[in-house]
């Protein structure tokens, strides 16, 4: 939820209260027109091994036809719980993320629960680049998730209705004049209205439910076949609120929850984009963007935190064939970042690589004001290569600098892919990469290091595909990740509280194997096995990262049992989340006998029970002379499995509970185009 401060014990209360939220959405959802793994793609197409199109995408169960939940159900990916759900990729944090929609960066695309911010009866394509991604993307070590929106309808009036158990929204769409059109989405989550009744717990009570909104619009104009303008806009908003009894557990173990957690975010985006056709052979993308994000954390009775950026964003990317052999892509980002911090806490610094932080154990008051206008400049030039009909090549390198850190790279990356046998081919890649914090306590002063550096990568893919017949393609990637210079919290009050003192690497195999429509039935089987490791240099300390998950295993299957009427399921099994077990615990604390502190074990050295649920969806599709509909009903969790998530403990921690996840749910949605 908040990338300001990484409280594990403010955000494992705050998640445990309202996990029921996560959990209504923690399964796959849908992409409408295109994602791409490596060379997995989700595309409206139906007709390609190498490809899942949007139609059985919405099919799936547990989708709640959310646009980019899917790439769930691909190898490699988990989605994080708590503090914020986004997705985890081969071996990544979720903070090392880059999002990109209609060519313009974004803040993030994930609201709280982990359902995505973007309507899918406007989205046309996207794609997750899981690793070893293209020099045209910079500011990421982990991940890269691109969406694009669909033109607006010149052709036709429309309203949208949606609604589930979930959210509800509208889409209305107009055309202006014969080659302009617009459309705008607004949405709104609906378990606030029943999620107390969710919840059977004594020791809290909610002063601001859980609850957000988002919209999309767009203008766009078609200056010629080849030349338009876009104008857009984006939103979002997230808030929750809890209040802690005084005498409930919460609060005597860590005294500083008294008085609740408030948690406030939301971003606005615009942009207007520019696409030309120079010449027969060469195209010109050009975006200029403005973002505002804002976040107003407040723990107990005296910590707040604000933190406000906004960011001024020109982009600008040249496509051009050369000949029949080379297309070179080349392009610069600059990007104005100007930032305002203001804090008041009483906290240790902490990050993901601490087994505990607390609000108020021995740690001082800090109450400062920062402010900062930073510059980062990205050019990238790139070559696709088609050496000949089975081998093409992609060389490129990315040149970047912020004058922030005052610190510049020159990466290199490369592709290829190689049908080295008619229907097999060989796929691999590498690519070096750097990130700036986007938690901006950690630099800011007071709070953090001025003097950090950013966090850099090294990416290696291998995999090689087999079209084994018409209506069977199987692939199988490997790939290993290093990481250098991470932040590490350092409790010395002597040295900095932040430092680039830590490590880690990772590595993975993955298995898809798609079977593509016949005989009334679809479905594909993605297994993925890794290995995820962080090191602390100043604590010597080597263990399991946090979003380490051995195995992680889908099977979806979907039937058209005739032409309405389409029954589906989906099985996904996945290795336990790593804990950090208390081992016992002491009373520190003359003044306050009640309180006790605990005392952990190796981090990150116990695993939770594995989690594995079955998911069935059935679809009914009305069709009339002027408007269509769509019905369809799920149940989550079939057999009623108690998926453990985490555990709370009495007082003293001389006791524990289990917090699962919920049990079987039956839900139902209607989507209407009038």
């Amino acid at each position: 939820m908040s990338r300001l401060l990484k409280n594990k014990n403010i955000y494992r209360s705050l998640h445990s209260t309202i996990f029921a939220v996560t959990c209504l959405t923690s399964t796959l959802v849908n992409a409408n027109n295109e994602a791409e793994l490596d060379d997995i793609r989700i595309t409206a197409k139906d007709d390609s091994l190498t490809e899942i199109s949007t139609k059985k995408l919405l099919r799936i169960p547990g989708a709640g036809n959310d646009p980019l939940r899917a790439i769930e159900a691909l190898p490699g990916v988990t989605f994080s719980t708590g503090r914020n759900a986004e997705p985890a990729v081969r071996g990544s944090s979720p903070d090392d993320n880059l999002y990109i929609i209609d060519f313009m960066p974004v803040a993030n695309i994930f609201h709280f629960d982990g359902s995505s911010l973007l309507n899918d009866n406007v989205i046309q394509d996207f794609k997750l680049e899981a690793a070893a991604f293209d020099a045209q993307y910079n500011n990421a070590t982990g991940a890269v998730i691109e969406a694009n929106s669909r033109a607006p309808y010149t052709d036709r009036k429309q309203a949208v209705i949606d609604f589930s158990f979930l959210k509800a929204g509208i889409l209305l769409e107009t055309p202006i004049t014969e080659n302009s059109a617009a459309y705008l989405s607004v949405r709104q989550s609906l378990i606030h209205f029943y999620i107390e009744n969710l919840l059977d717990d004594e020791d809290f009570e909610f002063t601001t439910v859980p609850e957000y909104y988002d919209y999309q619009a767009k203008y766009q104009l078609q200056l010629s076949d080849d030349d338009s303008i876009s104008v857009q806009a984006l939103g979002s908003r997230d808030k929750a609120g809890l209040l802690f009894s005084e005498d409930s557990d919460t609060v005597k173990r860590d005294p500083g929850l008294s008085g609740g957690i408030s948690v406030n975010s939301y971003f606005h985006s615009q942009g207007i984009l520019l696409e030309n056709t120079l010449s027969d052979s060469t195209r010109l993308k050009t975006g200029f963007s403005h973002m505002l994000r804002n976040i107003d954390l407040g723990i107990g009775l005296e910590n707040d935190l604000n933190a406000r950026s906004e960011d001024y964003s020109l982009r600008s990317h040249l496509t051009t064939n050369l000949n029949l052999y080379h297309t070179l892509r080349t392009g610069i980002d600059i990007v104005e970042n100007h930032i305002d911090f203001d804090g008041d806490f009483t906290a240790q610094p902490c990050t993901e690589l601490q087994a505990d932080c607390s609000l108020s154990e021995n740690t001082s008051r800090i109450a400062e004001s920062d402010n900062r206008k930073i510059y980062n400049y990205d050019v990238f030039i790139a070559d696709d290569w088609f050496v000949t009909p089975r081998l093409s090549l992609t060389p490129g390198v990315t040149g970047s600098y912020d004058d922030y850190s005052e610190q510049t790279f020159l990466q290199g990356k490369f592709k290829f892919r190689w049908e080295f046998i008619d229907y097999w081919w060989l796929n691999g890649g590498w690519g070096q990469y750097h990130k700036f914090t986007d938690n901006f306590a950690e630099v800011a002063k007071g709070f953090g290091n001025p003097d950090l550096k950013q966090s850099t990568s090294d990416h290696y893919t291998l995999g090689i595909e087999h079209q084994l017949n018409e209506t069977l393609l199987i692939k199988f990637d490997s790939y290993y990740k290093t990481f250098d210079d991470l932040v590490v919290a350092n409790i010395d009050p002597t040295t900095p509280r932040y430092t680039n003192d830590a490590d880690g690497d990772a590595y993975g195999f993955e298995l898809f194997l798609n079977k593509s429509f016949s005989e009334g039935w679809y479905g594909w089987v993605s297994a993925a096995y890794s290995e995820t490791r962080r090191r602390n240099k100043l604590t010597g300390e080597d263990f399991k990262y946090n979003y380490d998950q051995p195995w992680i295993v889908n099977l979806v299957s979907n039937h058209e049992l005739n032409q309405d009427w389409t029954l589906g399921f989906k099985w996904r099994y996945q290795s336990g989340q790593l804990i950090t077990p208390v081992v016992s615990a002491a009373q520190t604390n003359v003044d306050n006998p009640d309180k006790y502190v605990p005392v952990y074990g190796d981090l990150n050295s116990r695993r939770l029970p594995d989690i594995h649920k079955l998911d069935i969806r059935l679809d009914r599709n009305y069709q009339y002379k002027k408007w269509n509909m769509d019905l369809y009903v799920e149940v989550l969790n079939v057999y009623n499995q108690a998926n453990v998530s985490g555990y709370k403990y009495n007082e003293d921690y001389t006791d524990k509970e289990d917090i699962t996840g919920l049990p079987t749910i039956v839900s139902f949605g209607i989507k209407a185009n009038l």
